[in-house]
């Protein structure tokens, strides 16, 4: 063993490997994608399969299914790749799983790469699952380990919530210690056992509780919740914003202060925090995005009879919107402590050193002018046409859309234009991995309807702004690469698009510019699929 500066993304890897996952599954989507990839790097090495599936909800059915036949499995997806997994979780959670399933969910306060900051921890109440977050890479990884026993323990599903600064932290650990041999268990095969269905939803439902009830009470001790001082002022940090707090106090005195570290979000832990809000004169509450401890806590003060006064962003003393950053934790505590003087002071217009770095894979994309070319033909023709985008490439000319939704989202708004009778050609742009996507279920409605709409593929082969993780028309998602490529034009014809016109990476630009004019003055179902490499910077 050695040891090596491993980053959060890289500790939550570690901690697989050492509870001896056998599956690995996922959908690109910053935080969590060099979790996977990390794992696919030394699957050869540790026996474990790694495969990106073409959406998050696949990515959940094969875990599930690995889980049923007694294999450890991962599912490694960001905040809104959990909608688009809700649908399986919302049976998973009653019917439970066999072999340990964890979940790696990747939240984005401050929206530095995504379309929205969506805080995704109130899905633990929703789907009645356990949901804890890891203050540091080092309890990451320990936590890791512990989410798979305690999934195979008690037959749930465990949600480990990771934020894109807890990603990028880092800290000297000692190298993996996997197992000799992947834990296994034999495939169970009993009767309605993984059917969720109204002949035993109750049941299943009540057995859920029962779970809850015993997580409840066994959260009460672990390690990963810590309480610390003695002073009638409280803190309550949840997750990595505990280390942030830790930074921000730096050698500040501590005299009047207790903190509260807390990793288990869901279910709470009641019976510390109603002993901490029991023990407080008033409560500061650290957290991203949302007042959702803020809020939950005060239902636990209110069953147990204690309610001393709480602070945070219902109350505007903590900043709501955005990553929770150190300068603004500083904030908070000068107006909350008495006579707070760290010696490291954070300042907001040094804000952007706190900012979580992200790898540009975007410098090269040639997109945008693509978007633009597309504008500049419509007016050569008179024409203004509505465009509307799948997340991803596209984002690169946003300025350029009408609207921009969420994966799949293009087509089905390009219709409803269509329906409004805005009067003009309606384009729906899509990149290659969201085609795969989700984009696809609106087309196969746009044909079995005869919708009027031109589609546009960008295919740069892959999903780029993430990384360049592979889509199927190349074939490549697992270890083998042994599938044969699933091409964007055969779907669209069995999908009952009429023409499409390919442009490829050796095609002029006036051709582009002919097949947009072209395919703009036609009415009906078509395509053009236009295919571009990108120069991502190395």
């Amino acid at each position: 063993m050695t040891v090596e500066t491993y980053n959060g993304d890289q500790s939550i890897a570690l901690g697989a490997i050492e509870s001896g996952v056998g599956v690995v599954t996922g959908y690109p989507g910053s935080p969590g994608t060099g979790t996977f990839n990390t794992l696919a790097k030394t699957q050869e090495d540790h026996g474990h399969h790694a495969e990106w599936c073409p959406n998050e909800r696949i990515a959940l059915d094969i875990a599930a299914g690995a889980s049923q036949g007694g294999k450890r499995a991962l599912v490694c997806l960001k905040s809104v790749g959990m909608n688009v997994a809700l649908d399986t979780l919302m049976v998973l959670n009653m019917t439970g799983v066999h072999s340990g399933l964890v979940i790696l969910l990747g939240d984005d306060p401050g929206a530095w790469g995504s379309q929205n900051e969506q805080d995704t921890r109130p899905l633990g109440n929703l789907s009645e699952l356990p949901v804890l977050e890891p203050a540091s890479p080092e309890e990451g990884r320990q936590m890791t380990r512990w989410a798979f026993d305690f999934s195979e323990k008690h037959c749930s599903i465990v949600i480990i919530r990771i934020t894109r600064s807890f990603s990028v932290s880092e800290a000297q650990q000692l190298s993996a210690e996997p197992p000799e041999n992947l834990p296994s268990l034999p495939p169970s095969r009993e009767q309605m056992r993984w059917i969720s269905s109204p002949f035993n939803t109750l049941q299943n439902h009540r057995r859920l509780h029962k779970r809850l009830a015993e997580m409840a009470t066994g959260f009460e001790g672990l390690p990963f919740n810590q309480r610390m001082g003695t002073g009638p002022r409280g803190i309550i940090a949840g997750g990595f914003v505990y280390s942030k707090l830790e930074d921000a106090f730096g050698d500040s005195h501590r005299d009047d202060i207790t903190v509260l570290k807390l990793s288990t979000l869901h279910p709470l832990p009641a019976r510390l925090i109603a002993d901490f809000m029991d023990h407080c004169k008033e409560i500061l509450v650290l957290e991203e995005v949302d007042p959702y401890l803020e809020d939950a806590i005060k239902t636990v003060g209110y069953d147990a009879g204690v309610r001393p006064k709480i602070y945070g962003k219902r109350t505007g003393d903590v900043s709501w919107e955005g990553e929770l950053f150190r300068w603004q934790i500083q904030n908070a505590l000068r107006n909350y402590v008495p006579d707070f003087s760290p010696g490291r002071e954070f300042l907001q217009k040094n804000w952007e050193m706190e900012k979580p770095a992200r790898k540009s894979h975007c410098a090269g994309c040639p997109y945008e002018e693509i978007v633009r070319a597309l504008r500049e033909e419509a007016a050569a023709i008179g024409q203004n046409p509505y465009l509307t985008a799948d997340p991803g490439c596209v984002v690169m000319a946003a300025k350029l859309l009408d609207t921009k939704l969420c994966m799949g989202s293009s087509i089905g708004a390009a219709i409803g234009l269509g329906f409004a009778g805005v009067g003009e050609r309606t384009v729906a742009f899509t990149g290659d991995s969201a085609f795969y996507h989700s984009s696809i279920n609106g087309l196969v409605h746009a044909g079995a309807t005869g919708a009027d709409l031109l589609m546009i593929v960008l295919d740069n082969g892959g999903a780029l702004t993430t990384g360049g993780q592979p889509s199927p028309d190349r074939a490549e998602f697992g270890r083998n690469d042994a599938g044969n490529p699933v091409s964007i034009e055969d779907m669209a014809k069995t999908c009952g698009v009429r023409d499409i016109w390919t442009i490829g990476p050796s095609d002029t630009e006036d051709r582009m510019r002919s097949v947009f004019r072209g395919a703009l003055k036609r009415k009906g179902l078509d395509m053009i699929v236009i295919r571009r490499p990108c120069d991502p910077v190395p």
